[in-house]
């Protein structure tokens, strides 16, 4: 990893190739001056809010200041991008009234599929979902062509699972093109099939485009109508209960990036509510978002992180106590919360335990660590910050610029 790498050199870059001066460009996006300039310098993280709002005064890409995608080129690349051409063509059949080219198995064949695929996914093994996807998604499409019934409902329910892990992999690699191309396929299938929770849970995906463009108030309006649209006081559904914690976690994270912690908070406690009624936690197919105890206690300390309130942050984070279990079928959950202590712990100056977050975030889940811009912001700050040879950071700096799946 190199400085010319980090966010701040590129947004410098960006401000400096469109004539702008610190203050302006300060002002548009909202942030202060002081603010700016640490970020340029790459002493200061860029949280994702700030980012979002350079992005925005800058008229570019979040991801044009990130870096992502990270790794496409060079002696070692990222093998998930060799899936990605394979998969937009795959993207593009979703809808044509064409012969396809293969014979589709039965529809519950292709829901075993999906849910594999899920699998797959909660165990960060992104790769190879990302090169398995292209021929499932093909064959899923052929197969919902001219059905009908209860076949079709059988296929609505693979197609969302499986759009899910696409989402997944293509907006963590950074392909922002392609994961809003997939919230749109999400939301005309969840529309075709009727199913309110579906519904719910493409309201859930497509906020996340929007929270990627800082677009936090009309992500929650969106959520609020798909909370109001899935009361499971109407309809006792133990799917759609735990749908609507999960559109509370999604809201409390959305308050928080809009500095609005007290809502945060309030949806925080609305998803425990929640929580208390759905049994033990539950794992990351479409329909159930990974919902339950353990998240909710996640999503606390991610909304006071996303608060910057480190502090409280970590107070939060020493209660969470993560079982065998959880720790068994969703290590990319617990990976990420590791991330986001990561950064709580540096913003309060504890740098080993900080580094040592981000070890536990690699061993649990490797593929997405590399591919978080957290990951790299943080350990460019700490690089920045250790004035003497850290042999632990070296290796992990060094780590970064590896192929994941080693």
């Amino acid at each position: 990893m190199t400085d010319y790498d980090s966010i701040g050199p590129r947004i410098a870059q960006q401000r400096k190739a469109r004539g702008i001066t610190q203050v302006a460009l300060a002002h548009d996006a909202g942030v202060s001056v002081s603010l700016l300039r640490k970020l340029e310098q790459g002493s200061r993280i860029a949280s994702q809010p700030v980012v979002a709002a350079l992005a925005r005064a800058l008229h570019v890409d979040v991801t044009t200041l990130t870096g992502q995608p990270y790794d496409r080129e060079g002696p070692d690349p990222d093998r998930i991008h060799s899936a990605m051409p394979d998969l937009r063509r795959a993207l593009a059949y979703w809808d044509l009234p064409t012969d396809l080219g293969v014979t589709p198995r039965d529809p519950a064949a292709l829901v075993d599929d999906a849910a594999r695929i899920a699998t797959l996914y909660q165990l960060d093994r992104n790769s190879e979902v990302a090169h398995r996807l292209p021929a499932l998604l093909t064959e899923t499409f052929a197969a919902l062509q001219d059905s009908e019934g209860e076949r079709r409902d059988l296929l609505c329910e693979a197609l969302l699972g499986m759009f899910y892990a696409t989402h997944a992999v293509t907006y963590q690699s950074g392909y922002e093109d392609l994961s809003t191309i997939v919230e749109d396929r999400i939301a005309g299938i969840a529309a075709d099939w009727g199913d309110p929770v579906a519904q719910a849970f493409a309201s859930w995906v497509r906020t996340t485009s929007l929270m990627r463009l800082g677009e936090y108030d009309v992500g929650l309006r969106i959520l609020g109508q798909a909370l109001d649209d899935v009361d499971p006081g109407r309809r006792e559904d133990p799917a759609a209960l735990r749908a609507v914690g999960s559109l509370h976690l999604r809201s409390a994270i959305l308050a928080a990036r809009a500095n609005r912690a007290d809502e945060a908070a309030a949806h925080v406690a609305e998803a425990e509510q929640a929580a208390a009624h759905t049994g033990p936690d539950t794992d990351n197919d479409w329909r159930n978002l990974a919902f339950g105890r353990t998240n909710v206690a996640i999503h606390a300390v991610a909304t006071a992180v996303e608060s910057g309130d480190g502090p409280r942050a970590l107070k939060l984070a020493d209660e969470v106590h993560f079982s065998g279990d959880v720790l068994r079928r969703l290590p990319i959950r617990v990976g990420h919360h590791h991330m986001d202590v990561a950064r709580a712990q540096l913003w309060q100056g504890r740098t080993d335990s900080a580094l040592a977050s981000l070890e536990k975030a690699r061993r649990l889940a490797p593929q997405q660590t590399r591919r978080h811009p957290t990951t790299r912001e943080v350990t460019r700050t700490l690089v920045r910050s250790h004035r003497r040879a850290n042999e632990p950071l070296a290796r992990f700096s060094a780590w970064l610029g590896r192929d994941a799946d080693r």
